[in-house]
């Protein structure tokens, strides 16, 4: 798909990069079952049209994974009839609806697991469940010393299935990973006492991107891959990786226009120049997801060559020096996100530069910027 013309910015995603990053998951977990993470709108790529892509790979992708009830209700309202997984569970009030359109809710609560005991039994619907245990995030989940007496409830509920256990690793991205390793050990003593009681559960859960490079004793029954799919490490340190970034973005000039040297640039005056400059407006600000913090700090391309933002970034606009830019007219894309020939200044460098996150930078791009799927 080509941009519109109308488009003001736009986001090329490359579903070709998509399905070679989904084969390298393929290779780093040795063709454990994927549940592929697309919450946060696809970690800003847009989970609808990624969902369906990957939707056709249903040899190598067993689930998908949301983090709320909203998320899997949208997919399921766009034709997506595979599993969905819904990591935070969800609120009494979605339970009716969650279990008529068949979504699989992550439980770490006992009123929870009564309520949709109770709501399935009105239905006359089971409904699979994967149970959350807290091996060290401290966030959602049930203490391990907890769980032999939830289980006693969840074998209580004649319409609830066990299908699965899960954990969240809290830092699997570091270079020490022995809280891992804990984390991993504890959900390990879990799962065999589930076996010695002869519980079966089809799915064992842990591994996310993180944790499929660096700990193949993780993944277990199934594998979480969110960041690596769109084409980033999430490792602290570089590692050698065959992964692509999937989405590149672009942001139109509005206007160029030469200045002298003392012109202040932006609100605040916060960017002096300090020579005769030429300056480009272009269509892209916080309120579409390029940081505030990238004020006088960040870096596009203009026609291969990296330029500067020049003050304050707006809500609807930025300014770039250009001066030492081939010629530009009215109308030229910038690269925001991505590259041009050997020139690049993909997320983790925006990332980089604005002192944050990669996963903060993907899932900030906002809906103003069109989403365009080649």
């Amino acid at each position: 798909m080509s941009p519109s013309k109308h488009a003001s910015s736009f986001a090329e995603i490359s579903l070709s990069a998509l399905k070679e990053n989904l084969r390298q998951v393929q290779i780093q977990a040795e063709n454990t079952p994927i549940l592929a993470i697309v919450k946060a709108n696809a970690y800003g790529h847009g989970a609808v049209p990624i969902t369906q892509f990957l939707s056709q790979q249903k040899d190598k992708i067993k689930m998908f994974g949301v983090a709320f009830f909203e998320e899997g209700l949208a997919l399921r309202s766009a034709g997506i009839r595979d599993p969905i997984l819904i990591l935070t569970g969800c609120m009494p009030e979605q339970i009716p609806d969650m279990i008529a359109e068949e979504l699989t809710p992550v439980i770490f609560d006992v009123q929870t697991l009564e309520a949709i005991n109770t709501a399935a039994i009105k239905q006359e619907k089971p409904v699979k469940i994967h149970l959350k245990i807290d091996t060290g995030m401290g966030r959602l989940g049930i203490r391990p010393e907890a769980v032999r007496a939830f289980m006693l409830k969840v074998l209580s509920c004649p319409s609830v299935t066990l299908e699965g256990i899960l954990s969240h690793f809290a830092e699997a991205d570091l270079k020490d990973l022995s809280f891992a390793q804990k984390q991993l050990s504890r959900l390990q003593t879990i799962l065999e006492d589930f076996t010695d009681k002869g519980l079966n559960v089809p799915y064992c859960h842990l591994a996310n991107s993180a944790g499929i490079f660096q700990l193949k004793s993780a993944q277990l029954d199934c594998v979480r891959p969110g960041i690596m799919l769109y084409g980033y490490s999430p490792l602290e340190e570089a590692i050698p990786h065959k992964l692509t970034p999937i989405m590149q973005v672009k942001a139109r000039i509005i206007t160029l226009k030469t200045v002298p040297k003392g012109t202040p640039i932006s609100y605040g005056r916060t960017f002096i120049t300090k020579r005769k400059s030429r300056i480009a407006t272009v269509a892209i600000g916080y309120a579409d997801g390029y940081p505030l913090s990238l004020s006088n700090r960040g870096m596009m391309i203009a026609k291969g060559k990296l330029v500067p933002v020049t003050g304050r970034v707006c809500m609807d606009m930025c300014m770039l020096d250009v001066s030492d830019a081939p010629p530009l007219t009215i109308g030229d894309y910038v690269t925001v996100i991505g590259s041009e020939g050997s020139t690049s200044m993909w997320a983790q460098q925006v990332a980089s530069l604005a002192k944050t996150h990669v996963y903060e930078i993907l899932c900030g791009i906002g809906s103003r910027v069109k989403r365009c799927y080649v």
